[in-house]
């Protein structure tokens, strides 16, 4: 029933559009709110996945400076036994060349590591940003589908309470005629 003046009545078809499309709404948005949080979640999960490999790699460089200074230290020790400038120069270039190739190692194990931890950071990235558009364009999708189920809705309701209102006007204009 449709009453005009101070007392406006909405018919129980809009009313029950109205009812409708809001339930809809506020899903929709609970929806994305649950999503963004679960995001957050997951980036939060990963940076710290990040965070603990970059320490990692930093304890195994800060290992490597403290093995590095020991052979320094054992090599210093080393080289006060020594009783000939003979000697000394022995244990010297021995000193030399094994840090070398210890160093060139070490390098390419910390550089190996250090790759590693990119393209793992660099891969979980793309899978998080490539789910992240997924889950957008679902959502995208289902709010699409969402505002033309309401319009339609509308749509319905709107040409009901047209054709309410020609017939009310019909026959206020011809109160003998039946519509």
């Amino acid at each position: 029933m449709t009453k005009f003046g101070p007392n406006l009545e909405l018919p129980a078809e809009v009313r029950a559009v109205a009812e409708k499309n809001v339930a809809q709404a506020r899903e929709a948005f609970e929806t994305l709110f649950k999503n963004a949080r679960d995001a957050v979640g997951q980036s939060e999960g990963q940076l710290e996945e990040v965070c603990a490999g970059v320490n990692d790699l930093r304890q195994k460089a800060i290992g490597l400076m403290e093995a590095n200074m020991e052979s320094g230290f054992d090599f210093l020790q080393k080289l006060m036994s020594a009783k000939t400038p003979q000697e000394l120069l022995s244990f010297q270039a021995e000193f030399l060349s094994t840090q070398v190739q210890k160093v060139s190692e070490q390098a390419k194990a910390l550089g190996a590591d250090a790759k590693a931890l990119g393209e793992t950071t660099a891969r979980t990235l793309d899978e998080r940003a490539r789910a992240l558009a997924e889950r957008v364009k679902e959502l995208s999708a289902a709010a699409a589908k969402s505002a033309q189920s309401a319009a339609q809705d509308l749509k319905t309701v709107g040409e009901s309470v047209v054709n309410e209102a020609k017939a009310k006007a019909t026959e206020a204009l011809d109160p003998n005629q039946k519509p």
